[in-house]
């Protein structure tokens, strides 16, 4: 009678993982870990940074075209609720508007003429903060900054005559990511350039 090669010598051996080959594979996972998700979450801040940087450049510079082509001023300004301007100064981290502002008032109803053609709402859980940059003060009595908004005049240039821009950086703190600096000339145009020995938060 023939035996069954299995049962030849014995039981057949079940295949597994001994407590310390389990050991092992869990270290090696955290260590894992540990790299990968501080990399990732770097990633995930250096994109939000790059992208609102474009994303603000992009509007100041279609704000200057749009008030060439229609003759009128156009303004960015800060926006905490996309329907217009915030009165407050220092909103830019919340999102902006850009609009055609025909009343000069700054603000956008359905009942007023102002052309609102461009609204971005920055996410509350985003790390990313903008911070104004002032200018130099060179037309009296008008202001010297981008505390609330940036407005052309037809001809493309700024509506106050001075020169100012934006600092976007992370608030994480200590987070060294380098700052994204935003400038725009009298003449209106925008220039955009990465600090790599600026790494201090907004």
């Amino acid at each position: 009678m023939k035996m069954n090669k299995a049962n030849q010598f014995g039981p057949s051996r079940m295949a597994g993982f001994t407590l310390m080959e389990l050991m092992i594979v869990l270290a090696m996972a955290g260590i894992i870990a540990a790299i990968g998700i501080p990399s990732f979450s770097s990633m995930i801040t250096t994109n939000q940074l790059a992208d609102i940087t474009n994303e603000l450049t992009l509007a100041l510079k279609r704000a200057r075209a749009e008030a060439i082509a229609s003759g009128r001023d156009v303004i960015v300004c800060s926006s905490i609720n996309s329907s217009g301007c915030s009165q407050a100064a220092g909103n830019w981290s919340k999102g902006w508007v850009v609009m055609v502002d025909r009343n000069q008032n700054g603000s956008f109803l359905e009942s007023e003429p102002n052309e609102l053609f461009w609204v971005k709402t920055i996410d509350a859980d985003t790390s990313t903060k903008i911070k104004i940059t002032p200018g130099p003060f060179t037309t009296p009595d008008l202001p010297n900054d981008f505390s609330k908004e940036v407005r052309f005049s037809y001809t493309g240039e700024l509506k106050a005559g001075t020169t100012g821009g934006f600092q976007i950086c992370s608030g994480v703190t200590g987070s060294g990511f380098p700052r994204r600096e935003i400038t725009v000339s009298v003449a209106g145009q925008t220039h955009f350039e990465k600090n790599t020995t600026a790494t201090n938060n907004c």
